[in-house]
């Protein structure tokens, strides 16, 4: 019986949750802050950081993978 299990640790930064999301995209496309953030509270109830905060991560790392950033948080 093959079991795999989460290698993930329990309670990860937001600066790791972010950077983990961007990881799966692929370079040159467009990430949406919006889903950015949305993931980012689902898989890491236990951060206090505002959305603003959040933004700031999210515009300071996806453009050193080459990717795009949607400010489509009012959508």
């Amino acid at each position: 019986m093959n079991v795999r299990t989460n290698c993930r640790p329990s309670k990860m930064t937001a600066h790791e949750l972010v950077e983990e999301l961007i990881l799966q995209s692929r370079r040159g496309q467009i990430i949406s802050v919006k889903e950015t953030i949305a993931a980012v509270r689902r898989d890491g109830p236990h951060l206090v950081v505002s959305d603003c905060e959040l933004v700031k991560l999210i515009v300071d790392v996806a453009p050193a993978f080459g990717l795009f950033v949607a400010f489509d948080l009012r959508e």
